[in-house]
């Protein structure tokens, strides 16, 4: 796959050689005592899946702090051996959030289809503490490389009120022994979404929850057995959680609370998210 890369690099190459030479400042984000706080993005997410951007990281020189922890997933390797022994850390902007609680998904992303392959292969890694001492989360180099798919992504839970940096940098090809190759810099979008909300479904007809809006007592009623409800706030933490037995009718109580829920009602076949308005 490194070396399909490296041929797609050489046709993108081949044609920028006819492209004017410009200059760009370093972005706002170079490091990471600057990140752009994206807090607002991820409160909306709990909600809905958000898009941000576009970002870029065109000029980054990701020389801030020291990320040597993300040695085994990133690729570009200073060595050229791809094993991740000693990752070349380049073209790197910085993101910062605080944890709202619940499992989140951060995925690098193509604003638009204005991209050429040097454009669409990033890594990515997220850390728990502070610029001084940042604690490796976890970190992605591609979503699939199988599927040509170089672009990155981390689904992770995320602990409330913990604070968290993200890290999106450029693949550099010189570690393969081609120092005239680019790195990866350009435009991109991060989409940040809630995977407890996303409604996985074959056959939605056959779920019913009523009413909505309502005081507290919802009724779920299916046409197979259902396997488990599940409550959830907002945020995208668990609240309530049960698993019916043989049974196609479950009467639900919500917390005492007004507010918006959410609940997963999962058949054998069947998983469905209900937003519900509790009076």
């Amino acid at each position: 796959m490194r070396a399909f890369r490296i041929l797609m690099v050489f046709c993108s190459l081949a044609a920028s050689l006819f492209s004017s030479v410009r200059t760009f400042a370093q972005p706002a984000n170079d490091i990471c005592s600057s990140a752009t706080n994206i807090q607002l993005y991820l409160v909306q997410a709990a909600t809905a899946s958000v898009t941000a951007g576009p970002f870029s990281n065109v000029a980054a020189t990701g020389n801030d702090v020291d990320i040597a922890a993300v040695t085994g997933c990133w690729l570009d390797d200073l060595t050229g051996l791809a094993n991740g022994s000693s990752p070349q850390i380049d073209a790197t902007v910085w993101f910062h959030f605080t944890g709202i609680g619940g499992e989140f998904k951060l995925e690098v992303q193509a604003c638009d289809t204005n991209l050429n392959f040097i454009s669409e292969d990033t890594q990515i890694a997220l850390f728990s503490g502070e610029c001084d001492s940042l604690q490796l989360v976890d970190c992605n180099e591609d979503i699939d490389a199988s599927a040509s798919n170089y672009w990155s992504a981390i689904q992770t839970s995320l602990v409330e009120g913990e604070s968290y940096y993200l890290a999106i940098d450029g693949f550099n090809y010189s570690g393969f022994g081609s120092p005239e190759l680019p790195l990866t810099t350009g435009q991109f979008c991060l989409q940040v979404t809630n995977p407890a909300l996303e409604v996985m479904e074959t056959a939605v007809s056959n779920v019913s929850v009523f009413p909505n809006p309502n005081d507290g007592i919802v009724s779920i009623t299916a046409d197979e057995d259902l396997v488990e409800v599940a409550v959830y706030d907002l945020r995208g933490a668990l609240i309530q959680q049960w698993q019916p037995q043989h049974a196609k009718r479950y009467d639900l109580t919500l917390p005492e609370e007004s507010g918006i829920y959410m609940v997963k009602v999962s058949t054998a076949e069947t998983s469905r998210v209900v937003r519900l308005v509790r009076r």
